[in-house]
C-alpha cells in the first residue's frame, strides 16, 4: 500500500453521550463515524486555511493597520524603563 494510502489512528476522548449522538447522526446520514469525522476535519482544515490567508492589514477591528512590531518594541521599552526605576 502506498504511503499516502496508509491509515493512522487518531484518538479523541468524548463523553459517552456525545459519542452516542455522533454515531447516531453518522448512521442516519449513511456514513461511518470514521467517514463523518474525516469529513468534519477536512472541512475544518479548509476553513482554517482560508482564514489564515488574509493578512493582518485586511482585518477589520482594533488591530487593523497597526504596526504590531513597533507596538511590541514600544511596550518592551516601557517594561525595561519600569524595571530600571524599581532598581534605583
Amino acid at each position: 500500500m502506498p504511503a499516502s494510502k496508509q491509515l493512522k489512528t487518531l484518538s479523541v476522548r468524548l463523553p459517552e453521550l456525545e459519542v452516542r449522538r455522533i454515531k447516531s447522526l453518522a448512521a442516519s446520514r449513511g456514513v461511518t463515524v470514521q467517514e463523518a469525522v474525516q469529513q468534519a476535519l477536512v472541512s475544518w482544515a479548509l476553513d482554517a486555511q482560508d482564514s489564515a490567508v488574509e493578512p493582518l492589514s485586511a482585518l477589520a477591528g482594533s488591530l487593523a493597520g497597526v504596526d504590531i512590531f513597533a507596538m511590541m518594541k514600544h511596550e518592551r521599552k516601557a517594561e525595561v524603563a519600569k524595571e530600571r526605576r524599581k532598581l534605583q
